[in-house]
């Protein structure tokens, strides 16, 4: 499997000190102390925006292409960002992940963590260092390079299955709206999004005993159904929205259809209504 290395960056200090000015044991301290706050802290107030630019691509089998994923304009300052994504690993590849202008032009001490869960399932953390300290949107917060598998072709999204960010003070900074990027691969000038269905981010993810998932659906009338499947394919939990339903969120309290509790790991959960679909992945800790 490819895995790309924990990054660390700071102005004039190379990866080696850092490493032995706060060790490893801290290093992590640190990491959960970022995401605790993320998901006990207090509530800013703003209406942020996530994206990816360009929002569509359409490429070649065999071409390399890249996504840049941004925050919109932002009344609050912008300290760390945690993205988990996901896209169709039989049609594209991640080539490259790097840290944004947003980090990289700031003049900041920063730590970039990207860490491959399962082929096409992905997860970036960036944040700066020292009290006080951010960035200010809008602006880049994650740069990707892909490249489309030779002989591919199809739509994949570039999906947003988790974004979590916190403001100056490490408080929670609520995202108001987000847009997953659309990649085509084949012949170029391939037609509208295929899917009438919305699906995620989840909440909370990673999580432990349950989560919810939001969804969304262009043609509410027909019979939707959310399905949660592990990585071998096997269905693992089938959860019906009631006909009718245009919009909503769906809560699965991680236990199988038999009521066991399921084993730690990276989950599919797709959304059908028709002949709309939609997919995310989530990943359950324990």
């Amino acid at each position: 499997m490819f895995r790309m290395p924990h990054r660390y960056r700071g102005p004039r200090v190379g990866r080696g000190a850092i490493r032995r000015a706060i060790g490893r044991p801290v290093a992590h301290a640190l990491l959960a102390l970022a995401l605790t706050s993320v998901l006990c802290g207090g509530v800013a107030q703003a209406d942020t925006s996530v994206f990816y630019s360009p929002d569509e691509v359409s490429v070649e089998p065999g071409e390399e292409f890249e996504l840049s994923f941004r925050v919109g304009e932002c009344e609050d300052l912008v300290a760390s960002f945690q993205l988990y994504m996901s896209f169709d690993e039989a049609l594209v590849e991640l080539v490259e992940a790097t840290e944004g202008s947003l980090y990289t032009e700031s003049g900041l001490m920063t730590w970039f963590v990207e860490e491959e869960e399962e082929p096409g399932f992905w997860h970036f953390f960036d944040t700066v260092f020292g009290s006080g300290t951010h960035v200010v949107p809008p602006g880049e917060l994650l740069h990707l390079r892909f490249r489309a598998l030779p002989g591919a072709a199809g739509y994949t999204r570039a999906q947003i299955d988790t974004i979590r960010m916190t403001d100056e003070n490490r408080d929670p900074l609520p995202v108001a709206s987000f847009d997953h990027g659309h990649i085509f691969v084949g012949e170029v000038g391939v037609p509208e999004h295929p899917s009438g269905a919305t699906l995620g981010p989840a909440s909370p993810n990673p999580f432990t005993s349950a989560t919810s998932l939001g969804f969304s659906l262009s043609h509410p009338a027909a019979p939707a159904e959310l399905r949660i499947y592990d990585v071998t394919g096997r269905l693992v939990r089938g959860l019906a929205i009631p006909e009718g339903t245009a919009s909503g969120e769906v809560e699965w309290d991680g236990r199988s259809a038999g009521g066991t509790d399921v084993a730690p790991g990276v989950y599919v959960v797709r959304l059908s209504a028709g002949r709309t679909d939609a997919r995310t992945k989530i990943l359950k800790l324990r």
